[in-house]
């Protein structure tokens, strides 16, 4: 039995041997059980296999060596990498720490080396922190980030194709009269609404796109009949499309559409072409200005990036796509402002007039406003500065316009006459 006896030992140190070996190699995965590794490595039950496996923990201390063995190699493999990575799904928020070797100084660096989506994330706040002598010093950065939201991505998406977008439209030569004052003609559309649903069913945009461009090419008759126009200042913006790309408000206030926001983009742009066509062929100088509207300020300042690349070749044509709520136009000795009356009350606007533009001030005799938003004409005087809030172009009416009353008022395109060295001599109106 001896023999046996030596034979069955030296067995069972070898699987004691080989189950070790095993575990402190790849340690016990989830899906093993003490049982099946009893059988693989021949041991009578589970809990003989486990109970070797513990004993020898014990003895060698095998969890201590080893948590720090691979601690010391996870600090290496992660030493130019990111350390920590957390993100809160809930408030679009996140952190970075990143530990190493190399110096992260903007955050297109810190995007690289952390290997983070910048077209998900934005920076918000980066601190560094050195140790070590020169020549071997390392580094740790902290940085707390926030997710791009919608309409950030969306911009970035299409200033990305504008970059490569490459126009052939060229400028056209233009005749004047002679023995006629010069003059610069201001055509401020307010509150189009092109894409508003019409409960009654006029919901034909093209219809819209006609009626406007025929009331202009009238008044832009009656203009030239009288001056020779050095400059027309044309405005897009101001609720022209009627939502953003969501089909709500840039507030967030759902609206009911005719088309797409992809099939409404493309055919605006395309109207504004023929606009911006026409007009430039009846005046020197063509300065298109974006003006913020409540219903669509984004998808606006789309448009007149597209418009601008559109025209870049075009040496008579400017067009200003600086996204703010108020822009200011200097002809001879008249001075305008161009506000699209959502947010700042008449009063406070004619405050701010002389100040923001106060450096040509004092080079005017006339002061004009102009806004829009509330889709009735009024005008009044404050001391000599004239305020014109225009009547809306749109004459859709929506299931809200119909439920508060909003139906009475007349829908109009206004344009003004500015002579040079006179002010306003005349105003331009075509009902729609």
């Amino acid at each position: 039995m001896l023999p046996l006896l030596n034979i069955f030992n030296q067995n069972s140190n070898m699987n004691n041997s080989d189950l070790i070996e095993y575990l402190d190699k790849k340690g016990k995965r989830d899906n093993e059980s003490w049982e099946d590794l009893a059988k693989l490595y021949g041991f009578r039950n589970g809990e003989a296999a486990r109970g070797c496996w513990k004993n020898y923990r014990k003895k060698h201390k095998v969890d201590k060596i080893k948590e720090q063995t691979e601690k010391d190699l996870y600090i290496k493999e992660l030493e130019d990498k990111v350390v920590k990575f957390e993100e809160d799904f809930k408030n679009g928020t996140g952190n970075v720490t990143y530990t190493g070797s190399v110096e992260i100084k903007t955050k297109e660096q810190l995007f690289k080396e952390c290997n983070i989506d910048e077209t998900k994330w934005n920076v918000d706040k980066m601190v560094c922190n050195a140790w070590g002598k020169e020549g071997n010093q390392s580094w740790q950065i902290k940085a707390w980030l926030s997710s791009k939201k919608g309409v950030e991505l969306f911009q970035e998406k299409f200033v990305n194709f504008l970059k490569d977008y490459k126009p052939t439209h060229y400028s056209s030569p233009i005749r004047f009269g002679i023995n006629k004052p010069k003059g610069c003609l201001v055509i401020n559309k307010q509150d189009e609404h092109l894409n508003k649903y019409d409960i009654h069913g006029d919901n034909d945009i093209n219809d819209r796109f006609l009626n406007v461009y025929n009331k202009i090419d009238i008044i832009l008759q009656q203009a030239t009949i009288s001056n020779n126009l050095e400059k027309i200042v044309y405005i897009i913006g101001s609720d022209e499309f009627n939502s953003e790309w969501s089909s709500c408000t840039t507030k967030g206030t759902p609206q009911t559409n005719i088309l797409s926001y992809e099939n409404s983009f493309e055919q605006i742009c395309d109207y504004e072409i023929a606009m911006i066509e026409k007009l430039s062929s009846c005046c020197k100088n063509l300065e298109v200005l974006y003006i913020q509207g409540n219903h669509d300020e984004y998808v606006g300042w789309h448009l007149a990036h597209f418009l601008k690349k559109y025209f870049q070749l075009n040496d008579n044509i400017s067009i200003d796509t600086e996204n703010v709520p108020t822009k200011y136009v200097r002809y001879s000795n008249t001075a305008m402002m161009f506000n699209h009356g959502d947010c700042v009350k008449p009063q406070k606007l004619t405050n701010l007039f002389s100040v923001q533009f106060r450096k040509e001030w004092s080079l005017c005799d006339n002061f004009y406003i102009f806004s829009g938003d509330k889709h009735h004409e009024k005008s009044q005087d404050f001391n000599g500065i004239t305020f014109y809030q225009l009547p809306a172009l749109s004459t859709a009416t929506g299931k809200w316009d119909n439920k508060e009353g909003h139906i009475g008022s007349k829908n109009e395109l206004t344009a003004f006459l500015i002579e040079e060295g006179k002010g306003r001599t005349n105003i331009l109106k075509q009902p729609l």
